[in-house]
């Protein structure tokens, strides 16, 4: 890898992996609707836009960003 790749890579790590809008959204959805997400976000052939509105027509208010930022993580683990 190049030292550009080597500091972003650096960088990302030092982010948190959980923010309060995923423990509030955990706490919304209960342990199974939370296993249902991950395995959503884990999907390729789901679009982060359809996981987005299901959870707003369920009543959480959460940024497209947010879930973004939440699948790359669950992808990741």
């Amino acid at each position: 890898m190049g030292e550009l790749l080597d500091a972003i890579n650096q960088e990302r790590a030092k982010l948190p992996r959980t923010t309060a809008v995923d423990q509030k959204l955990r706490d919304f959805l209960g342990e199974t609707g939370w296993k249902d997400l991950q395995k959503a976000c884990k999907d390729p052939g789901i679009p982060t836009a359809t996981i987005h509105r299901v959870i707003k027509q369920r009543g959480f208010r959460v940024s497209y960003s947010a879930l973004r930022r939440i699948r790359m993580v669950v992808q990741e683990s």
